[in-house]
Protein backbone atom coordinates (compact mmCIF):
# COMPACT_ATOMS: atom_id res chain seq x y z
CA UNK A 1 0.00 0.00 0.00
CA UNK A 2 1.53 3.84 -0.81
CA UNK A 3 -0.53 6.57 0.71
CA UNK A 4 0.55 10.33 0.29
CA UNK A 5 -0.67 13.85 0.60
CA UNK A 6 -3.24 12.81 -2.14
CA UNK A 7 -4.69 10.21 -0.19
CA UNK A 8 -7.48 10.27 1.84
CA UNK A 9 -6.61 11.98 4.62
CA UNK A 10 -7.90 10.38 7.52
CA UNK A 11 -6.37 7.19 6.17
CA UNK A 12 -2.86 8.59 5.08
CA UNK A 13 -2.73 10.15 8.99
CA UNK A 14 -3.44 7.41 10.85
CA UNK A 15 -1.13 5.09 9.00
CA UNK A 16 1.62 7.19 10.16
CA UNK A 17 0.31 7.59 13.66
CA UNK A 18 0.25 3.87 13.82
CA UNK A 19 4.04 3.21 12.14
CA UNK A 20 5.57 5.21 14.31
CA UNK A 21 5.31 3.47 17.20
CA UNK A 22 5.78 3.25 20.80
CA UNK A 23 5.43 6.63 21.54
CA UNK A 24 6.83 7.75 24.98
CA UNK A 25 4.15 9.14 27.39
CA UNK A 26 4.79 12.91 28.93
CA UNK A 27 2.51 12.51 32.09
CA UNK A 28 2.85 16.25 32.53
CA UNK A 29 1.80 18.51 35.48
CA UNK A 30 2.12 22.02 35.85
CA UNK A 31 0.91 25.11 37.62
CA UNK A 32 -1.38 27.85 36.44
CA UNK A 33 -1.06 31.06 37.57
CA UNK A 34 -3.20 31.09 40.63
CA UNK A 35 -1.47 27.90 41.42
CA UNK A 36 -3.95 25.30 40.43
CA UNK A 37 -2.30 22.08 39.26
CA UNK A 38 -3.00 20.03 36.17
CA UNK A 39 -2.26 16.69 34.70
CA UNK A 40 -2.36 15.79 31.65
CA UNK A 41 -0.36 13.17 29.29
CA UNK A 42 1.12 13.86 25.63
CA UNK A 43 2.48 11.64 23.42
CA UNK A 44 3.86 13.49 20.76
CA UNK A 45 7.06 13.74 23.33
CA UNK A 46 10.43 13.05 22.86
CA UNK A 47 14.12 13.79 23.68
CA UNK A 48 15.89 15.65 21.32
CA UNK A 49 19.48 16.35 22.80
CA UNK A 50 21.24 14.34 25.67
CA UNK A 51 23.52 17.06 26.61
CA UNK A 52 22.15 19.15 27.53
CA UNK A 53 19.17 16.81 28.10
CA UNK A 54 16.58 18.60 26.12
CA UNK A 55 12.97 17.59 25.60
CA UNK A 56 10.09 18.34 23.48
CA UNK A 57 6.52 18.23 23.66
CA UNK A 58 3.67 18.68 20.90
CA UNK A 59 0.06 20.46 21.67
CA UNK A 60 -2.26 20.75 19.99
CA UNK A 61 -5.43 23.33 19.58
CA UNK A 62 -5.49 25.11 23.53
CA UNK A 63 -3.98 23.36 25.98
CA UNK A 64 -4.36 24.19 29.90
CA UNK A 65 -0.94 22.11 30.18
CA UNK A 66 0.54 24.69 27.44
CA UNK A 67 -1.20 28.11 29.00
CA UNK A 68 0.67 26.91 32.15
CA UNK A 69 3.67 26.35 30.88
CA UNK A 70 3.48 29.97 29.03
CA UNK A 71 2.86 31.06 32.62
CA UNK A 72 5.10 29.87 34.38
CA UNK A 73 7.98 28.47 32.27
CA UNK A 74 8.30 24.96 33.97
CA UNK A 75 6.46 21.73 34.15
CA UNK A 76 7.24 17.65 35.65
CA UNK A 77 7.09 15.04 32.96
CA UNK A 78 5.82 12.19 34.89
CA UNK A 79 7.06 8.95 33.05
CA UNK A 80 4.17 6.32 32.31
CA UNK A 81 4.93 2.97 33.44
CA UNK A 82 2.85 -0.59 33.86
CA UNK A 83 0.40 -0.46 36.37
CA UNK A 84 -0.77 3.67 35.66
CA UNK A 85 -2.36 3.41 32.50
CA UNK A 86 -5.88 3.47 33.57
CA UNK A 87 -5.41 7.03 35.67
CA UNK A 88 -2.85 8.57 32.79
CA UNK A 89 -6.32 7.89 30.32
CA UNK A 90 -8.76 9.74 32.58
CA UNK A 91 -6.63 12.80 33.37
CA UNK A 92 -6.86 13.07 29.22
CA UNK A 93 -10.69 13.81 29.88
CA UNK A 94 -11.06 17.44 28.82
CA UNK A 95 -12.13 18.72 32.25
CA UNK A 96 -12.12 22.61 33.23
CA UNK A 97 -8.98 24.60 33.79
CA UNK A 98 -9.91 24.61 37.49
CA UNK A 99 -10.14 20.55 37.93
CA UNK A 100 -7.07 19.08 39.87
CA UNK A 101 -6.89 15.97 37.97
CA UNK A 102 -4.42 14.52 40.85
CA UNK A 103 -7.31 15.30 43.34
CA UNK A 104 -9.87 13.93 41.89
CA UNK A 105 -8.24 10.43 40.89
CA UNK A 106 -6.43 10.64 44.18
CA UNK A 107 -3.17 10.94 43.04
CA UNK A 108 -0.53 11.99 45.82
CA UNK A 109 2.34 14.19 45.04
CA UNK A 110 6.07 15.27 46.04
CA UNK A 111 7.58 18.13 46.13
CA UNK A 112 10.02 18.69 42.76
CA UNK A 113 13.05 20.01 44.08
CA UNK A 114 14.16 22.83 41.56
CA UNK A 115 10.36 23.89 39.61
CA UNK A 116 7.42 24.65 40.52
CA UNK A 117 4.96 21.91 40.08
CA UNK A 118 4.79 18.76 42.32
CA UNK A 119 5.83 15.01 40.88
CA UNK A 120 3.23 12.70 41.04
CA UNK A 121 4.60 10.29 43.77
CA UNK A 122 3.79 6.97 42.37
CA UNK A 123 5.62 7.56 39.05
CA UNK A 124 8.88 5.83 38.59
CA UNK A 125 11.01 8.91 36.76
CA UNK A 126 9.75 12.10 36.98
CA UNK A 127 11.83 14.77 34.74
CA UNK A 128 11.68 18.42 36.09
CA UNK A 129 11.67 20.77 32.69
CA UNK A 130 12.14 24.11 31.92
CA UNK A 131 10.55 25.53 28.79
CA UNK A 132 13.04 27.11 26.58
CA UNK A 133 11.40 28.07 23.70
CA UNK A 134 7.93 27.50 21.61
CA UNK A 135 7.50 26.93 18.00
CA UNK A 136 4.16 27.30 16.15
CA UNK A 137 4.02 24.52 13.84
CA UNK A 138 0.96 23.82 11.80
CA UNK A 139 -1.97 22.26 13.69
CA UNK A 140 0.33 22.67 16.69
CA UNK A 141 2.65 24.38 18.89
CA UNK A 142 6.20 22.90 20.22
CA UNK A 143 7.92 23.53 23.38
CA UNK A 144 11.44 22.46 23.79
CA UNK A 145 12.44 22.66 27.29
CA UNK A 146 16.04 21.76 29.53
CA UNK A 147 15.69 18.84 31.97
CA UNK A 148 17.07 20.46 34.93
CA UNK A 149 16.65 17.54 37.74
CA UNK A 150 15.29 13.64 37.61
CA UNK A 151 13.75 11.17 40.03
CA UNK A 152 14.40 7.71 39.78
CA UNK A 153 12.55 5.19 41.82
CA UNK A 154 15.81 3.14 43.56
CA UNK A 155 12.88 0.01 43.04
CA UNK A 156 13.49 0.23 38.88
CA UNK A 157 17.72 0.72 39.48
CA UNK A 158 20.01 -1.66 39.08
CA UNK A 159 22.72 -2.74 41.23
CA UNK A 160 24.90 0.09 39.11
CA UNK A 161 21.97 2.55 39.69
CA UNK A 162 21.39 2.16 36.13
CA UNK A 163 17.03 1.62 35.32
CA UNK A 164 16.55 -1.73 34.51
CA UNK A 165 13.71 -1.74 31.72
CA UNK A 166 12.00 -4.95 33.30
CA UNK A 167 11.71 -2.95 36.32
CA UNK A 168 10.65 -0.06 34.76
CA UNK A 169 8.48 -1.67 32.40
CA UNK A 170 7.68 1.73 30.66
CA UNK A 171 3.86 1.99 28.71
CA UNK A 172 3.89 3.20 25.10
CA UNK A 173 1.27 5.35 22.84
CA UNK A 174 0.05 2.87 19.97
CA UNK A 175 -2.60 4.19 17.42
CA UNK A 176 -5.55 5.58 18.74
CA UNK A 177 -6.48 3.70 21.97
CA UNK A 178 -4.21 1.21 21.68
CA UNK A 179 -1.23 0.96 24.67
CA UNK A 180 2.28 -1.25 24.79
CA UNK A 181 4.14 -2.38 28.04
CA UNK A 182 7.92 -2.53 27.50
CA UNK A 183 8.81 -6.04 29.58
CA UNK A 184 12.09 -6.79 28.12
CA UNK A 185 14.66 -5.48 25.94
CA UNK A 186 18.01 -7.10 24.37
CA UNK A 187 21.52 -5.21 23.55
CA UNK A 188 22.61 -4.90 20.14
CA UNK A 189 26.35 -3.12 20.38
CA UNK A 190 27.40 -0.58 17.75
CA UNK A 191 30.18 -2.69 15.95
CA UNK A 192 33.40 -0.59 14.86
CA UNK A 193 33.48 0.42 10.83
CA UNK A 194 36.45 -1.91 10.64
CA UNK A 195 34.47 -4.96 12.04
CA UNK A 196 31.35 -4.27 9.37
CA UNK A 197 34.50 -3.90 6.85
CA UNK A 198 35.83 -7.18 7.69
CA UNK A 199 32.51 -9.12 7.13
CA UNK A 200 31.13 -8.93 10.75
CA UNK A 201 27.77 -7.42 11.91
CA UNK A 202 26.12 -6.14 14.60
CA UNK A 203 24.87 -10.16 15.10
CA UNK A 204 28.47 -11.07 16.23
CA UNK A 205 28.47 -8.63 19.19
CA UNK A 206 24.49 -9.09 19.93
CA UNK A 207 24.41 -10.25 23.93
CA UNK A 208 27.35 -8.47 24.45
CA UNK A 209 28.40 -6.24 26.97
CA UNK A 210 28.79 -2.64 26.23
CA UNK A 211 30.77 0.32 28.11
CA UNK A 212 27.92 2.11 29.76
CA UNK A 213 29.51 5.33 29.78
CA UNK A 214 30.68 5.53 26.28
CA UNK A 215 28.49 3.08 24.59
CA UNK A 216 31.42 1.42 22.88
CA UNK A 217 30.63 -2.47 22.15
CA UNK A 218 32.97 -5.13 24.07
CA UNK A 219 35.58 -6.95 21.92
CA UNK A 220 33.78 -9.32 19.53
CA UNK A 221 35.26 -12.84 19.70
CA UNK A 222 35.37 -12.95 16.05
CA UNK A 223 37.00 -9.62 16.04
CA UNK A 224 40.98 -9.30 14.91
CA UNK A 225 41.25 -7.92 18.19
CA UNK A 226 39.55 -10.39 19.83
CA UNK A 227 41.16 -13.39 18.57
CA UNK A 228 44.65 -11.47 19.50
CA UNK A 229 43.03 -11.57 23.06
CA UNK A 230 41.90 -14.77 23.38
Amino acid sequence: MYLDTGSDRVDFTWMIKNAVVPRPIAWIGSLSSTGGYNLAPYSYFQLVTMDPPMLMVSFTGRKDSLDNIRHTGDFVVNLVTDGLEAEQTDTAALFDADVDEAALLGLATLPSTVVGPPRLARAKVALECRATEEKAMPGATLVFAEVVGVHADDAVLDESGRIDIERYRPVGRLGGSLYTTITSAYRIPVPRAAEVLAGHRSGVLAGTVADRTTGTPAVSANSAEGRQKA
